[in-house]
């Protein structure tokens, strides 16, 4: 029996589709959130997500911002414009997709009970990182004892008392300095954490094809290079760190 644990893929469908192409016999699929925007493939990231119908579906909150433009309104013009060509742009099918996915919780998937997270939590609190103390985990307020989160970028994992926490890192746009997909399987019962290169020739095309950008070259070329850096949002701490302590 296996489960493919997926998070954060942002509209980066050549990455999610070496994910699946990696791994055969998937029985039953987890998304933990995050799924278009702001990459340049979001119908095409869509459509495969939809055709590997996960018995779960987390609402993240770049999820949220598809369903209520509102929460994006006040970021840079070159954010907005982004996000909104994106969303001009989005089949009807994405939105009534999106517009279905579950909030963090309690579930059973493949027989496991566990407690699924996309991982943002109070501001009050530091991030969910390697770096971040237990008080950060337990503001998911998990009562299993396997949780799964995403959100910030980083594959770990951490044991604190009865709670196994697990970030399968992202699909999309991993941020520690290597430039690969990040994903996890539970295969009866045992968690492993996964990594897999791909060619990014069609998503490199499709960023470069974003009429709306042409105003804003060093928007583009930052995303450009920020993917390829494997630093997602570029190479900065505390991503540079994580990199050097030999996270994926």
């Amino acid at each position: 029996m296996k489960t493919l644990i997926i998070s954060d893929i942002h509209g980066n469908a050549d990455a999610l589709r070496a994910v699946v192409d990696a791994e055969d016999a998937i029985d039953h699929t987890i998304f933990l959130g995050d799924a278009l925007l702001a990459g340049p493939q979001a119908n095409e990231t869509a459509a495969i997500l939809q055709s590997l119908d996960p018995e779960v579906c987390v609402m993240g909150n770049h999820d949220e911002e598809v369903l209520d433009r509102s929460l994006y309104a006040n970021w840079p013009d070159e954010w907005v414009a982004l996000h909104d060509w994106i969303l001009d742009r989005l089949d009807e099918s994405a939105y009534d997709y999106i517009g279905g996915y579950s909030p963090a919780g309690r579930y059973t998937v493949g027989g496991v009970d566990m407690y699924l997270h996309h991982g943002e939590i109070d501001k009050s609190f530091p991030k969910i990182l390697p770096n971040a103390p237990n008080e950060s985990f337990l503001a998911l307020e998990s009562d299993r004892p396997l949780t799964l989160f995403g959100h910030t970028h980083v594959q770990f994992e951490r044991q604190i008392g009865g709670t196994r926490y697990i970030n399968p890192g992202s699909v999309g746009q991993p941020r520690c300095g290597i430039f690969h997909a990040c994903y996890g399987v539970i295969v009866d019962g045992e968690y492993s954490p996964k990594q897999v290169t791909y060619d990014p020739s069609a998503w490199l095309d499709a960023l470069a094809n974003l009429e709306v950008l042409d105003g804003h070259p060093q928007f583009r070329e930052w995303m450009k290079s920020s993917l390829l850096s494997g630093y997602g949002i570029g190479e900065r701490e505390p991503w540079t760190s994580f990199a050097a302590e030999g996270y994926f």
